[in-house]
């Protein structure tokens, strides 16, 4: 290594200062990426059927969290933090919504994105999705949105429009 460094140094200079650059480029944005957090959503079934699918609505709320967390990720435009609520719990249902403010800015959060669905029938659902600006407190992501069916299926299809939706907010 002594003769390397001896025979070469302005070539391991440059080596160096290129993974100093690439490093600081990673971080800077890291640091200008926006950190979401994503509250769990809410849901209401007024659709009056007589099958309890209770548990198959708690299951197919989390994997919808947890495909939205998992896209807007992988899209490089977005960061994801958890925040620290207890399991099924952390709806703005379930926590009063400065609170639940609180706990994403806690969290790291500089968004908070917050929904509700509503299954209004065999065959049809509502929702509606905000995304908050932890700091200003303003809605800056506003989306309302129907879909089919009550299936594993019509829940992905659902998930990936929302996803898809947000990722083309100009502002990421």
């Amino acid at each position: 290594m002594d003769k390397v460094t001896k025979r070469y140094p302005a070539a391991i200079a440059l080596v160096t200062a290129a993974v100093l650059c690439a490093s600081a480029r990673h971080s800077q944005a890291q640091a200008t990426t926006p950190v979401l957090a994503v509250a769990e959503l809410q849901y209401v079934d007024t659709s009056g059927e007589v099958i309890d699918q209770t548990a198959d609505h708690v299951r197919r709320r989390r994997e919808f969290e947890a495909s939205l967390r998992s896209d807007l990720v992988k899209s490089g435009k977005l960061r994801d933090v958890g925040l620290d609520c207890p399991a099924n719990a952390c709806s703005v249902e379930d926590i009063d919504f400065e609170r639940l403010l609180g706990k994403a800015q806690a969290a790291g959060a500089s968004h908070l994105l917050i929904g509700a669905v509503h299954k209004m029938s065999t065959l049809v659902q509502q929702a509606k999705f905000n995304i908050i600006d932890v700091k200003s407190r303003k809605v800056v992501f506003d989306r309302y949105v129907t879909f089919r069916g009550d299936s594993d299926q019509a829940w992905r299809r659902a998930e990936s429009f929302v996803a898809s939706q947000i990722l083309d907010k100009e502002e990421w």
